[in-house]
C-alpha cells in the first residue's frame, strides 16, 4: 500500500516594509515576500513566532491584500490586549523587521451565487472584506458584522456591485457570544435567489449561527463555517 502524500506549504522568508494603524484595535502589516505566488482571496499565512519561553509556535493571518508587482501582502492583525505571541507581535512589529510564514493556505473560497451573506465578529473583517471585493459584480454581497464600537468599523467597498453591511455594535457585553448576529440574521430580508453563507469568527458562536440560516434557503452545503478563536484561549493568541 502506497504512502499517503503530505502536502506542505513552503516556508517563506519576508519583511515588513510599512505597517499601518487601520482603527484602535486593528493594524495593517505589509509583507515583502519575494516567493509568494498570487493567493486566492481570504486564505491566510502561518507567521512563525516565539512564545514566551522561547518555543516556536505559529499564528495565522488572513491575507488582506497580494501585490504581485513587488510581492507583498498585507496582513491586518487584530490587537485584543492579551498576552500571547501572536498579540505581542502584532502590537510590536515595525517596518524593517524580518519575519518568517509557512502558506499561503486555506480552503475558503467564493462558490457562484446570486448574492452571498458574511456573518461574523472583527476577527473575520479581513477575511469578508477580501472576499467581497472579489465578488463579480452581478453577485451581491450582504454583510453582518459585530464590532465593540464605532470605533472599530473599517471601509468595506465594492468597485462594481451591490453591498449592504449592517455593523453590530456589542458595546460592554463580551465577545464570543452569538446573540447579536443571530437576531440580525433572523430580521434580515434576503433577496431571492440562490445564497451561499460565510461564518466566521468565535467558533461555538458561528457554529450556533447556522440553524437561523434555514429561514433564508441556506443549508448546510450552501454555507462555510470556520471558527478563529474560542472564548478561554484568547491569551494564547
Amino acid at each position: 500500500m502506497s504512502t499517503p502524500v503530505i502536502r506542505r506549504t513552503p516556508l517563506h522568508a519576508a519583511t515588513i516594509t510599512a505597517v499601518r494603524e487601520l482603527t484602535p484595535r486593528m493594524r495593517r502589516l505589509t509583507l515583502q515576500a519575494p516567493t509568494v505566488e498570487s493567493p486566492r482571496p481570504a486564505q491566510d499565512v502561518e507567521v512563525v513566532l516565539d512564545d514566551e519561553t522561547g518555543r516556536k509556535v505559529k499564528r495565522r493571518y488572513t491575507i488582506r491584500q497580494y501585490r504581485d508587482g513587488n510581492r507583498e501582502i498585507d496582513v491586518d492583525a487584530l490587537l485584543h490586549g492579551h498576552g500571547g505571541p501572536g498579540a505581542r507581535w502584532a502590537a510590536t512589529a515595525s517596518a524593517g523587521d524580518p519575519v518568517q510564514f509557512f502558506g499561503p493556505r486555506g480552503r475558503l473560497e467564493l462558490r457562484d451565487a446570486d448574492w452571498h451573506l458574511f456573518a461574523g465578529d472583527e476577527s473575520a473583517l479581513p477575511a469578508f472584506a477580501a472576499l467581497i471585493e472579489a465578488l463579480p459584480p452581478a453577485q451581491r454581497a450582504i454583510a453582518l458584522v459585530e464590532v465593540g464600537n464605532a470605533s472599530d468599523e473599517i471601509g468595506v467597498h465594492r468597485d462594481r456591485g451591490e453591498l449592504a453591511i449592517r455593523w453590530l455594535h456589542r458595546g460592554d457585553v463580551p465577545p464570543g457570544t452569538p446573540d447579536l448576529l443571530s437576531a440580525a440574521i433572523d430580521e434580515l430580508q434576503t433577496p431571492p435567489g440562490t445564497g451561499r453563507a460565510y461564518l466566521l469568527g468565535e467558533s461555538r458562536a458561528v457554529v450556533s449561527l447556522r440553524p437561523h440560516l434555514a429561514a433564508h434557503r441556506i443549508g448546510v452545503g450552501q454555507t462555510y463555517l470556520k471558527g478563529y478563536w474560542n472564548v478561554g484561549r484568547i491569551g494564547r493568541v
